[in-house]
Formats: C-alpha cells, sequence, structure tokens
C-alpha cells in the first residue's frame, strides 16, 4: 500500500517535473535531450548488463575507479539525472559503456528501463535510493548494492518521515558499503539489518593525485572558488575585490558547479567593474590577464594543482550541504569551506580535528580564511600537508567494495 501511494504521489508530479526540466533546458539545452528516456524510453537495448545509477557530474566522477574495475568483467549502463553528469560520464568512458539518462521512480517507467535492458545487478552510488527502482530489482531477485552511502544527519530526518516507506525500501538492499560509522548507524536506525551494513570508508580517498604544479608556472598566483553557488559567487568577488587592495598580485579562478552558470557570474563581475573572461579550458597564463570563469567540467584537479589556496563552494549556505574536500587534499592546496557541510561532515571531522583545513562559521569568515592563509607560507604548507596525509590513511575503499561486489555478482551467476 504505501509503495501505491508512494507512486500516485510520483505520478501527480509529472506535470512538475516535466515543466522543472523545461525550465532547467534554458540554461542547459541538454536537459531536453534524450527526454524520452525520463518515462523509461531508450533507443537502445541490452542484456545482462551492470545497472550502475551515480545522479549527477560528482558522482559520476568519484564512481569513476569502481565503474572500471566491474567493467573488466561485465557490461554496465550507467544512468545519471543532469547533463553535466552525462557529458562527464562519455568524456570519461567513451564507448566502453552506454550513458543514459535515469527513469523518474515511477514504477511503469522504471519497468521501461528493465524491460530495455534487463540488468543483472543494480548499485546505487552514494544516496541514491530510489523505491520503485529498487522494489522492481527485488522483485527480480537480482542483488541491490548501496556503494560508497552516505547518510547525513538532514537526509536521515528527512527518511525517517517516511519511516515505512524507508524502512521496506532499505530492507531491500543486498549490502550497504558505508563511509563511516556515523553513516551506517543512520542507515540501522532507518530499518537496515547490521549484517548487511559494511563500513569501508569513502571511494574519493582512492584518486590519485598528481604532481603538485608550482603557481611560478603562472605569472600571477590565484585563488580557486571552487563548486561555487548562486549567492557564493558574490561573497567571493566581495572578499577578492578587498584582498587585492594589498596583494594586487593574486588572481580569482571561479569554477561553478553548473559550468553553464559562467555567464551569470560574468555579468556580476561586469556591474563591479573588475575584468573577466570566460574559459572552456585552462590556458598556460591563467590568471594573468583577468579573473577567470570557468565554463566546463573534469577541470577542478588541475586547478587545484595550481591554485595558492582554494574555497569549496556549496557550504556557505544550508541548502547545498557542502562538496568534496577530497580533491583539494590530494592535490596538496590549502583549503576553506563554509559553516554547512553536512554532506560530508565525517570527511569534514578528519581533517578539521587535524587542523588539516579552515572551516569559517560565517560568510564574512572566507576573507580573513583567505588572508590568514595568504599571508601566513607555514601555515598554508602545514595544513596541505596534512590534509594530503589524511588521504593516504584512507585509502582502501575502492577495493574493499570492488570485491564484495564482483562476488556477489558472481555468486548470483552461479546459483542462477
Amino acid at each position: 500500500m504505501i509503495l501505491f501511494l508512494y507512486n500516485l504521489f510520483i505520478f501527480l508530479m509529472i506535470p512538475v517535473l516535466i515543466t522543472r526540466i523545461i525550465f532547467k533546458s534554458f540554461n542547459d539545452k541538454d536537459y531536453r535531450s534524450n527526454f524520452l528516456n525520463r518515462f523509461g524510453i531508450y533507443n537502445s537495448k541490452a542484456d545482462n548488463s551492470i545497472w550502475f545509477h551515480a545522479v549527477s557530474l560528482g558522482e559520476v566522477i568519484s564512481s569513476v575507479r569502481i565503474v572500471n574495475k566491474i567493467l573488466e568483467n561485465h557490461d554496465v549502463i550507467l544512468t545519471v539525472s543532469t547533463p553535466t553528469g552525462l557529458r562527464e560520464a562519455n568524456k570519461i568512458f567513451g564507448s566502453r559503456l552506454k550513458v543514459v539518462y535515469a527513469p523518474w521512480d515511477f514504477i511503469l517507467f522504471s519497468l521501461g528501463f528493465f524491460r530495455s535492458f534487463n540488468p543483472k545487478a543494480l548499485i546505487l552510488f552514494e544516496t541514491e535510493i530510489w523505491p520503485s527502482m529498487v522494489s522492481i530489482a527485488h522483485s527480480k531477485n537480482i542483488p541491490i548494492i548501496l556503494s560508497n552511502a552516505r547518510m547525513s544527519e538532514k537526509s536521515y530526518k528527512n527518511y525517517k518521515k517516511l519511516s515505512p516507506l524507508s524502512k521496506k525500501t532499505i530492507s531491500k538492499i543486498s549490502i550497504i558499503y558505508t563511509q563511516s560509522k556515523s553513516h551506517a548507524s543512520r542507515f540501522e536506525k532507518l530499518g537496515a539489518p547490521v549484517e548487511k551494513i559494511e563500513c569501508v570508508g569513502s571511494v574519493k580517498f582512492d584518486i590519485d593525485s598528481s604532481s603538485r604544479e608550482s603557481s611560478s608556472n603562472n605569472s600571477k598566483p590565484f585563488i580557486l572558488a571552487a563548486s561555487t553557488h548562486p549567492g557564493e559567487d558574490e561573497i567571493i568577488i566581495d572578499a577578492y575585490k578587498n584582498i587585492i587592495e594589498d596583494n594586487p598580485e593574486i588572481g580569482l579562478v571561479i569554477a561553478p558547479r553548473h559550468p553553464e552558470r559562467a555567464y551569470a557570474i560574468k555579468k556580476l563581475l561586469d556591474k563591479t567593474n573588475l575584468n573577466g573572461r570566460i574559459l572552456q579550458e585552462i590556458p598556460k597564463d591563467i590568471a594573468n590577464e583577468s579573473i577567470e570563469i570557468i565554463n566546463g567540467t573534469g577541470m577542478l584537479r588541475e586547478l587545484y594543482s595550481k591554485a595558492q589556496l582554494a574555497f569549496v563552494g556549496g557550504s556557505l549556505f544550508q541548502s547545498n550541504g557542502g562538496h568534496n574536500i577530497i580533491e583539494p587534499a590530494l592535490e596538496r592546496c590549502p583549503f576553506i569551506v563554509g559553516p554547512h557541510m553536512h554532506n560530508f561532515q565525517d570527511i569534514l571531522k578528519l581533517f578539521v580535528d587535524e587542523d588539516a583545513c579552515l572551516q569559517t562559521d560565517k560568510n564574512l569568515d572566507v576573507l580573513s580564511g583567505f588572508k590568514d592563509l595568504l599571508n601566513n607560507n607555514s601555515l598554508r604548507e602545514n595544513m596541505s600537508s596534512k590534509a594530503f596525509e589524511i588521504c593516504l590513511e584512507n585509502k582502501g575503499s575502492t577495493d574493499k567494495q570492488c570485491s564484495g561486489i564482483i562476488e556477489m555478482i558472481n555468486k548470483k551467476e552461479v546459483i542462477s
């Protein structure tokens, strides 16, 4: 009954979902591409593949190692929900797998996906727990794996409000690989059997670091504002205007979370009489002439490796919950985050406890954080060294998860 009511709600929401896609497509026309995928309609077929769902850009990038490992022995259908995720997945994997939009979680749409691709296992990445999707997979007796699972306190409270549906859905998952013990505890409270939960850490630590590029390769060292959201850009630009009064040699690079926002940020700069240019790729002389705005994906690691210091966005306002702080740590780039990091609470604690990053209590502290780091070379060096060591100490989650996933899939195939 509860699943029926859930599907009735999704059915009634379809006009809203369609309208949302139309409005989003004004900024990114790729929201309109392959639109029928959202209804579970696909122009290709497959059989006996692994269905791997990674909702957006960040999840696609973080899941690369796991997907690559699975591809060694199995075909994969990768689903995403956003155009940035779709483009990045196609760029990373090319023809090695099929990338499509996931269907909206109405049971008939999800059944359409199963009819087209007949997956032999379902892997959901991080917090993508969709009742209809999980229910159909469970009814077909295929393994359901929640990989790199996280359940923030905020998400836990939301799932708790729908306890009957959450418990029923989570209990159907075959194995949950959590990033920390606190995440594991929240899943258990929501109804996951303790024997189905394994705490293995985060795969984000397993990305190889590139060699740190000295900012001396550019005539101007720069501050990187990474993965910013609306409202954060204004704060960063105001802080930068203050900084260049005493540090005119410092440049600024803004890489918005959603690249299509580059033009809106350029308009902000125009209003402040600051010069800015939009880039689709990283030039050798980045930050040499003006404030740079990145209109593209897949460039953050290189930018972190070049930057003097960074601000990691999505953290100044509660609605966003923060973004990946392991990338700057691996690139030995000292970084600042805002007060709202509930999506990465446990990971952030590792860094805060070791003084391996700066976390501001309020928006105005971004400026003082920038100044503290710019004016103290030893602080920057100590912070980046500690952050890098934390990353080295927490590697290994990918191998643990892949071993378990492949063993479960192989075991199922033998039984079948």
